[in-house]
């Protein structure tokens, strides 16, 4: 990342994904780096996307509940505030790091 560039953000959506903004590192359960193309990402959080990790909307159509642990929709959390670079492993309702669903 660059020095003067802003912190990556995670966004979890209502019932949606999280959206990533800024420069992070996706990486696969083995460790290997997932180019995302672009610095905006939506990543699954449903675990029912067919591109995993990330969203292809998947969840609209499963009826997919976030199930916010009383945080406002649209809350901004720093990525060092939900367990580094690896958004794909933090948990989108609690923060804290674990497994994504499968």
């Amino acid at each position: 990342m660059e020095d003067n560039a802003a912190p990556p953000t995670i966004t979890p959506y209502e019932d949606g994904p999280l959206l990533v903004r800024g420069e992070v590192e996706i990486r696969t359960p083995d460790g290997t780096v997932i180019d995302p193309g672009r610095s905006t990402v939506a990543l699954c959080r449903c675990g029912f996307s067919a591109v995993k990790p990330f969203c292809d909307g998947t969840h609209k159509v499963r009826r997919f509940r976030s199930g916010r642990a009383g945080r406002p929709a649209g809350e901004q959390h720093r990525v060092s505030e939900v367990g580094g670079s690896e958004a794909d492993t933090v948990s989108p309702d609690t923060g804290e790091d674990g497994p994504r669903p499968s």
